[in-house]
């Protein structure tokens, strides 16, 4: 086999295996997973991380295509790890708030900010800063909204959130967060029979409802069209526990891998 032809077949196969990913986990007792979950639904779920401790149970989770790093917290320690086929988690420490200890539901991250979500004391969008730890109020929102689960669409850079309540006049659901012009917009509701849904995960459009667990009671995770609002499939959850909590981040399919094997293509060619 000639060599270009053979660099060609390893990138297309790698182009192929490094598809896109829907990481999430939750809060289950005894021994927790963090799972790679494929949104297509064709490939069963990967487990990337067990154990018993805090640092497999996640209660927010994002990820950073800048630096391939994925983040996540249980309460208000915040973990990380570099990501790949399994993680490797470290303690990044404590995150505050002034001189307090803070936690949070939700997590997403946009230009190397992590973002955050609160469901009691002050609710409210945070902006956390991954090395200081230190949180900064941004969107202080109506209290009958409870945000569980919060991501940014990679492609558009928007910020999206899901309440399981909503104030007089509004629908549980997913919102729109402008946590700049201090409002949110409804987009999409919850499918019938679900008012408890604590995980997001938002990529081109699509919005994938991470539900707390068991599989046994709650089988399915959601996917959503956020323009239409429509329900357009879901997937299998392989959560074995009831979790109080659920998180959730989308990493796409890597684009240097697609870059990397139509060069070669193209040096074939020539």
């Amino acid at each position: 086999m000639r060599k270009d032809i053979g660099v060609l077949l390893l990138a297309l196969a790698l182009t192929v295996t490094a598809s896109a990913q829907l990481i999430v986990g939750n809060d289950q007792s005894g021994t927790a997973t963090i799972w790679n979950v494929d949104p297509a639904g064709i490939n069963p779920p990967q487990p990337l991380y067990a154990s018993s401790t805090s640092e497999a149970k996640p209660w927010g989770m994002a990820y950073d295509d800048a630096t391939d790093t994925l983040y996540w917290n249980n309460g208000s320690t915040l973990y990380s790890s570099p990501f790949g086929a399994a993680l490797t988690p470290s303690s990044l420490g404590t995150m505050m708030f002034g001189a307090n200890t803070i936690n949070f539901v939700s997590l997403g991250f946009k230009n190397g900010k992590l973002y955050g979500t609160r469901n009691i004391a002050t609710e409210a969008v945070y902006e956390i800063d991954p090395v200081t730890l230190e949180a900064t109020l941004l969107y202080q929102y109506n209290s009958g909204f409870d945000f569980g689960g919060a991501d940014f669409d990679l492609t558009n850079g928007l910020f999206y959130g899901l309440s399981d309540t909503a104030p007089a006049g509004q629908s549980i659901g997913l919102y729109q967060i402008d946590y700049v012009g201090q409002s949110q917009t409804f987009k999409a509701p919850y499918p019938a029979g679900e008012t408890d849904i604590d995980g997001l995960a938002v990529y081109n459009g699509l919005a994938y409802y991470v539900t707390d667990g068991p599989n046994t009671i709650q089988p399915n995770f959601y996917i959503f069209n956020v323009d239409t609002g429509q329900q357009v499939g879901t997937l299998a959850s392989p959560f074995t526990g009831s979790g109080t909590f659920a998180a959730a981040t989308y990493v796409p399919e890597p684009a240097g891998l697609l870059v990397l094997a139509l060069g070669v293509l193209a040096l074939r060619r020539r």
